[in-house]
């Protein structure tokens, strides 16, 4: 069985053979994963940091490199604490590269203008 995290490598690792409508396929396809792997990564965050109290889910962003705001609150402390995690995993930098790689060649998930 092959889970959303490798299944995104795969896609990142075929990415440079495609083109035209194919690598569209496959950014629309790791977009989802992308983001599927965004959310399990949250949930797994808000697990274990639940039980911080303010101050430490504050020491907990600092180390992590995630400016810490007053204004904002918990769940959106923790989903920036935990799209840092993501963003540094495996199979989001290779969606990244795959992303930026696409763009150069001319193809976007975005419309264009």
């Amino acid at each position: 069985m092959t889970t959303s995290t490798q299944r995104l490598l795969e896609l990142s690792a075929a990415a440079p053979a495609a083109d035209g409508e194919d690598l569209l396929d496959l950014l629309r396809e790791g977009n989802v994963l992308y983001h599927q792997g965004l959310q399990e990564t949250l949930q797994a965050t808000a697990t274990r940091l639940r039980e911080l109290s303010t101050a430490d889910l504050a020491s907990a962003a600092d180390a992590a490199n995630v400016p810490y705001d007053a204004s904002r609150d918990r769940e959106e402390m923790l989903l920036l604490l935990a799209l840092a995690e993501w963003d540094m995993t495996p199979a989001a930098l290779a969606y990244s590269a795959m992303v930026e790689d696409a763009a150069r060649r001319g193809i976007s998930l975005l419309p264009e203008e």
